[in-house]
């Protein structure tokens, strides 16, 4: 599945700070729009990865009134900051308020979602899953428990608040590791999601057959020939003949590493190899181990190596 990381506009690329955006309606990105409406961005920028399956955006939701919707797809909230405070009428007809503490996450599952009234400025991470995807994920999980997700209120699991703030953060780069790293954290966030919606505890990874050697040679051999082209998920899923979600948990039980790290090790040394030939402009290198740019090369190799690609080809010049 193609990944994408576009603005509020439908756009690719990142806009600049200044350009503050509120949302228009459509897909994931539309129904973060209905959770949070007349909600700002301070960094308009938005992923939509699995093309509409799965969005993600950093909202600055303002003091207001909200009427009801009726949300279509699973939406998980991080939030952060401030402490959010919101008023709702019960049935009855008396106001409830109830605060949503920073670092705490919750989640609303398809279906009606009562009119509320925003108390104060805050700001909020919020993943938007399509349903379909959920149901796709949920059939290529093995143990999954019986019974429908439940809404968590002032959920404290850090694997899932990790995961959050490792997607946003993608997002905000403009999809700066890739298609298979995007895609990769979005299909763990949801299963995490779907144990975590049915009180669950999530196998340990050591359970897991490990993708056999035949196979995970094909990925490999794979990997290593579109190394330029950056193969995304469903590339490799396909190559090996399983599921999205099975081919993850069997290639790091087969590997110790996920296919993203894996296949950054691959371009790193790629990279070192055209180094060594010091006849090859860093601009090209770059494009040819797919990087989306000379900049994004350099940071991805300083941080491994502890050098610029620079200062590397002339440690090897000296000798």
């Amino acid at each position: 599945m193609k990944v994408t990381f576009l603005d509020s506009k439908g756009r690719s690329g990142i806009q600049t700070p200044e350009q503050e955006t509120i949302w228009t309606a459509g897909g994931a990105n539309g129904a973060i729009h209905q959770l949070f409406q007349n909600a700002m961005s301070p960094q308009p920028s938005s992923a939509e990865i699995f093309e509409s399956d799965v969005a993600i955006q950093r909202c600055v939701v303002q003091a207001g009134e909200q009427s009801e919707v009726t949300i279509e797809y699973h939406l998980l909230v991080l939030w952060e900051a401030q402490v959010a405070e919101y008023e709702v009428a019960s049935a009855s007809g008396h106001c409830r308020r109830y605060k949503k503490y920073p670092n705490t996450m919750s989640t609303i599952v398809p279906g009606f979602f009562p009119a509320r009234r925003r108390l104060n400025l805050h700001t909020a991470v919020v993943c938007a899953l399509d349903p379909a995807f959920m149901t796709r994920l949920e059939g290529e999980l093995d143990h999954l428990p019986q019974g429908s997700l439940h809404e968590l209120a002032r959920e404290d699991d850090f694997v899932l608040r990790n995961i959050m703030r490792l997607l946003i953060k993608e997002a905000e780069d403009g999809g700066l590791s890739g298609k298979l790293y995007g895609e990769s954290l979005a299909t763990a966030l949801a299963t995490r999601l779907l144990y975590l919606g049915r009180s669950a505890k999530q196998p340990d990874r050591q359970k897991f057959a490990a993708l056999p050697r035949r196979l995970l040679h094909r990925v490999l051999d794979r990997m290593q020939s579109g190394i330029h082209a950056d193969p995304d998920l469903q590339t490799l899923a396909s190559e090996a003949g399983y599921s999205q979600s099975h081919f993850l948990r069997m290639f790091r039980a087969a590997t110790g590493t996920t296919p993203h790290q894996y296949l950054l090790d691959l371009k790193l040394e790629k990279v070192k190899e055209l180094l060594a030939t010091r006849k090859t402009p860093l601009i090209d290198i770059a494009a040819a181990c797919g990087f989306s740019s000379h900049a994004h090369l350099s940071t991805v190799f300083r941080k491994r190596f502890g050098a610029t690609p620079s200062r590397y080809a002339r440690e090897l010049n000296r000798k």
